[in-house]
Formats: structure tokens, C-alpha cells, sequence
């Protein structure tokens, strides 16, 4: 059994409130059980200030997490907080660690992280939860693919770093008191672990019935739908004008494989030579849809699957990531979201709620099989 507290701070600057708001909240001499773990999330500032490695020398256990643009939990939400999960257990063992930082290659570094925290004898994680470097090198989809490799296909439950600035300077992972812009933590969940998953994304009434067919593309980057480039495939829909794609941040691509599965994928920005990035990977030869996302859809999409989770909870914890494209979408509306969550939730059960760069999660195969995959546009949730 696991025991979700949660705790938060609005203070960047002085380190002795910021330490005694979560020591006034957690009460770790009271309520740790043997084995802790805390997962935090925050904007950039809280690292550049220190306060995440005051927090971390105040307290026994190791910290875990990504920057955000706007985090909440029980009694707060906002852009300027600080949230602390504390994952606390007699019978789960919480093994975590972070990568060698990371240059022109992904692979090695990753491997040793995981050789290092799940590959030992008798160690049998129940799940994994990646946290990976928002990088322009290398895509969410590559430490994914290789975590699962590594893994043997342990359900990953994860988020992307993320940040505000225009070109994600201020996105960092989190492990103890450091951050980093290029390497990958990891924290492993290990002994009587039965987490349960579920995720929205683009409803089926909002895509565009008109499919295609992705014929070119390299990694991220969106280069042919039907053999011509991408964007002027998206000028025959209306959808962009001189090279310039209309209502970017609530137009999310649907990607359906051979395999079954169904990726999302936020649009970034069109290239001079006609080609889109996007935020993951585009598989050739998949097939190509658009749809629509406006803020009524992603408060309505929430609303019906937070009150799923907080069903199904009956207490439990509850972890949850959502896009930051679908905070995007809620223009003026910042916290209609996040509103929504703690009117679902409201003291039923314990949460965090985070903006996230880019969603891990498990997902069902045609075939009944899992398989770990890099979302976008999307909210998940593990119940704990």
C-alpha cells in the first residue's frame, strides 16, 4: 500500500518559509511510514533560488520531478507554487537516480541509469516513472522506446520538462538538490505496486473526417501528408494561409498506426521548407487526421475523467499530467482546468496536478498487449 501526502509553497526567495511551509504540512517525524520518495514540481525560479535543495536537506527521503508552467495539489493551484508528493510505504521500495548528463548521445547514459536502479537481482519494479529533458536532439519518443527496451515493457507513467520561456530554457528534471536541462531521472516503484491508468485526449466527435497519409517525415518533424509537404496539405483544409498555420496551440494532429495505437501531437511551428515540428515523433506511412480543441472541450474532457479516477480511487492517491497545449487552449482562462480537478476531487482523496511538456503513459494495444508511448494534448492519471 502507498500513502500519497501532499504539500506546497509559494515562497522562491526565503529558503526558511519555503522549508517551513512543507515541514508544517508533511510532518515527516508523524507520517512516514519505512520508505518515502517525494516528487516535486515547480517553476525554474524555485531551483535558481535554492529552495528546492533547502526543501530536499529538510527532509530524509530523495526528490524526483520536472519544472512546470503551473502545478497544483489540495489547497492550491497557480503558476508561482511549489508542490511536494510524498509517496510513503511499509511495503513498496522507491529506488530512484539520475542519468550522466546527455550530448550527442541518448543511449548510453540512459542504459546505465537503468543497469543502475532495475537491473540488480531480486529488484522487480511494478512501474517505472520517467522524467525526461524537454531536448531539441533527441524526442520524448527516443527515452521512451529505449526505457521500454531496458525495461522489458514496465508501465511508465511520466512526464516531459517544461518551462515558459520561448525556447524552454528554464525546463530541468529534478533529482535531490540538482536540476539539469540534459539528463533523465528516473524513479522505480518496487513490491505491492497496483497502479491503475487512465487518459483522454482528442475526442472522436472533434476530428476532422478528411484522413491522409504521413508519406515523409524525419523524427519530430512533419515533412509530406500525401506526398506533398505538410503545410501545403494543410492549406487544401483551410488550416493555413502563406505558410502560416491557423489556431496552432488548439489544432492537434491524430496519428493512427498499423498497430492499433493512436498518438496526438501538438503542433509547434511550420518550417521555411514547408514542414511542421511537432512535439514527438511522426511515424511514416500512419494515418493523418486533425481535430479541433477548444476550452469547453478540455474542461468537459476532465471533468469526465477526473471524476472516473476519483471513483475508482476510493481515496487513493491520484497523479495527474496535463499538456501544456491544453493549457494553452484555455486562452485567458489559465486555471479553468485545474479548477475543475478540485471541484472533482474536492477532499475525497489526495492529488498533484501538473503541466506537463510531453505525456508517458501506458496504453492499450489492439492485440490486448502495453506498450509505453509519448503523448501530447493529452491528461493522464495514475491512481496509487
Amino acid at each position: 500500500m502507498i500513502r500519497m501526502l501532499t504539500a506546497f509553497t509559494e515562497e522562491i526567495d526565503d529558503l526558511e518559509v519555503s522549508v517551513a511551509d512543507i515541514l508544517d504540512q508533511i510532518e515527516p517525524d508523524k507520517n512516514l511510514l519505512a520508505n518515502s520518495v517525494g516528487i516535486v514540481h515547480c517553476r525554474h525560479d524555485f531551483l535558481e533560488s535554492g529552495a528546492v535543495n533547502a526543501i530536499k536537506e529538510s527532509l530524509p527521503f530523495d526528490l524526483v520531478g520536472v519544472s512546470t508552467i503551473n502545478t497544483g495539489a489540495p489547497g492550491v493551484m497557480g503558476e508561482f507554487v511549489l508542490t511536494l508528493t510524498v509517496l510513503t510505504s511499509d511495503d513498496v521500495q522507491f529506488v530512484a537516480g539520475v542519468s550522466s548528463q546527455i550530448a550527442d548521445d541518448m543511449e548510453g547514459p540512459v542504459q546505465e541509469l537503468c543497469e543502475r536502479l532495475i537491473s540488480g537481482p531480486g529488484i522487480k519494479p511494478g512501474m517505472l516513472m520517467p522524467f525526461v529533458p524537454f531536448m531539441l536532439n533527441f524526442g520524448g519518443d527516443e527515452f521512451v522506446a529505449k526505457l521500454d527496451s531496458l525495461s522489458g515493457g514496465l508501465p511508465a507513467f511520466g512526464s516531459l520538462a517544461i518551462s515558459n520561456e520561448p525556447d524552454y530554457s528554464g525546463a530541468y528534471t529534478i533529482y535531490n538538490d540538482g536540476y539539469w536541462s540534459d539528463a533523465m531521472v528516473l524513479l522505480a516503484l518496487v513490491g505491492n505496486v497496483k497502479p491503475e491508468f487512465l487518459s483522454v485526449s482528442t475526442l472522436d466527435a472533434n476530428v476532422l473526417k478528411q484522413k491522409a497519409i504521413i508519406t515523409a517525415a524525419a523524427k519530430n518533424v512533419l515533412q509530406e501528408i500525401n506526398n506533398i509537404p505538410a503545410v501545403k496539405y494543410l492549406e487544401s483544409l483551410g488550416l493555413a494561409h502563406d505558410g502560416n498555420i491557423a489556431g496552432i496551440e488548439s489544432m492537434p494532429f491524430v496519428i493512427d498506426n498499423e498497430d492499433g495505437s493512436r498518438l496526438i501531437r501538438s503542433c509547434i511551428e511550420a518550417t521555411e521548407e514547408g514542414y511542421v515540428i511537432c512535439a514527438g515523433a511522426i511515424p511514416i506511412n500512419s494515418v493523418f487526421g486533425v481535430a479541433t480543441m477548444g476550452i469547453d472541450d478540455v474542461v468537459a474532457s476532465t471533468e469526465a475523467l477526473v471524476c472516473e479516477a476519483v471513483e475508482r480511487a476510493g481515496g487513493r492517491g491520484i497523479l495527474m499530467y496535463s499538456c501544456v497545449a491544453r493549457n494553452w487552449t484555455l486562452g485567458t482562462k489559465i486555471m479553468a482546468e485545474q479548477e475543475k480537478v478540485a471541484e472533482c476531487v474536492g477532499e475525497s482523496s489526495p492529488y498533484h496536478f501538473t503541466y506537463s511538456g510531453g505525456e508517458i503513459f501506458p496504453v492499450t494495444m489492439k492485440d490486448g498487449s502495453h506498450a509505453n508511448l509519448l503523448q501530447n494534448d493529452s491528461l493522464i492519471i495514475c491512481i496509487l
